[in-house]
C-alpha cells in the first residue's frame, strides 16, 4: 500500500474533513438559508446533522433534553462556516449561503489530500485561532495569538518526536516557558489550568484534524484530562508540508 493510499484513507477516516465536505455537497445541492443575525438556519442544521459525523455535541444535547437555539451552539460547524468563506468556496447573497466557481473546483477537481491541505492550511494560517478559540488576553494579545505565531516551532519539536507519546502536562510546561508565558499561566492553589492548549491548540485544532491521537484520564477533581498525545501519520505530513 502507497503512502498517498494510506494517506487518503486518513483523511476519508478525519471526522471534521469529512464533514466539511458534506458541509459543502450540502451548499452546492441546497443553498443554505441565513438568520438575521448571519447563523445557519436551524432547518439546515437538522439536516445537516443527518450526515455529520461529528455527533456528540448533538447526543450531549439530546441527553439533557437541552434544544440548539443557533448554529454558535455547534462550534464545528462555525468553524467549518469561517472556513469555507476565508478559502473563497461559499459566498453570501440575500440571506443565503451559496457554493462558488472555486467551491466547485474544490470539491470535483482536486484529490482528497489536496483538499485536506488546503482546509488545514487555511486553518492554521489565514485564521485567527484566537478568534474561534478565545483565551486570556494581556496588552491584546491572547495566548492563542502567541502559538498561532510560533506555530512552526510547535510543529518542528513535534516532528522530532515522530510517532511516540508526549506527556501532555510537560508538553504545557515546556511551552510556558519557551514562549514566556508565566503571566498566562498561575498556579491557582490547585495547579495551572492549561485550558488554551489543551481546548484551542489540542482538541480543537490539532486532534480535531486528525494530526494527533491523545489518551484521556480524570484528574484528582474529577475532570476528564488529556494525558498524553503523539503525532499520527497524517499530522507527521502536515507538519512536514
Amino acid at each position: 500500500m502507497t503512502d498517498n493510499t494510506l494517506l487518503n484513507q486518513d483523511t476519508a477516516n478525519n471526522d471534521f474533513f469529512h464533514d466539511f465536505i458534506i458541509f459543502l455537497t450540502y451548499i452546492e445541492k441546497n443553498t443554505i438559508r441565513r438568520t438575521a443575525t448571519g447563523n445557519i438556519s436551524l432547518a439546515d442544521i437538522a439536516a445537516l446533522k443527518k450526515d455529520f459525523r461529528q455527533q456528540k455535541i448533538f447526543k450531549d444535547y439530546e441527553k439533557h433534553g437541552w434544544k440548539i437555539a443557533s448554529e454558535v451552539d455547534i462550534r464545528f460547524l462555525t468553524h467549518m462556516k469561517v472556513l469555507a468563506e476565508v478559502m473563497y468556496l461559499t459566498y453570501n447573497r440575500k440571506g443565503k449561503l451559496l457554493i462558488s466557481k472555486n467551491g466547485r473546483g474544490y470539491l470535483h477537481n482536486i484529490d482528497p489530500i489536496t483538499q485536506y491541505w488546503n482546509m488545514v492550511e487555511t486553518y492554521w494560517h489565514k485564521i485567527s485561532w484566537e478568534y474561534v478559540n478565545p483565551s486570556f488576553e494581556i496588552d491584546g494579545e491572547g495566548v492563542m495569538d502567541i502559538l498561532q505565531k510560533n506555530q512552526n516551532i510547535i510543529w518542528d519539536a513535534l516532528l522530532r518526536k515522530e510517532y511516540e507519546w508526549i506527556d501532555f502536562q510537560a508538553f504545557c510546561e515546556t511551552i510556558k516557558v519557551h514562549f514566556n508565558l508565566d503571566s498566562y499561566f498561575k498556579d491557582k492553589g490547585y495547579g495551572i489550568d492549561f485550558f488554551p492548549i489543551e481546548y484551542g491548540l489540542i482538541k480543537n485544532n490539532l486532534f480535531r484534524l486528525g494530526c494527533i491521537e491523545i489518551e484521556e484520564e480524570k484528574n484528582a477533581r474529577g475532570f476528564t484530562k488529556i494525558k498524553r498525545f503523539k503525532p499520527t501519520k497524517l499530522g507527521t505530513y502536515m507538519f512536514k508540508k
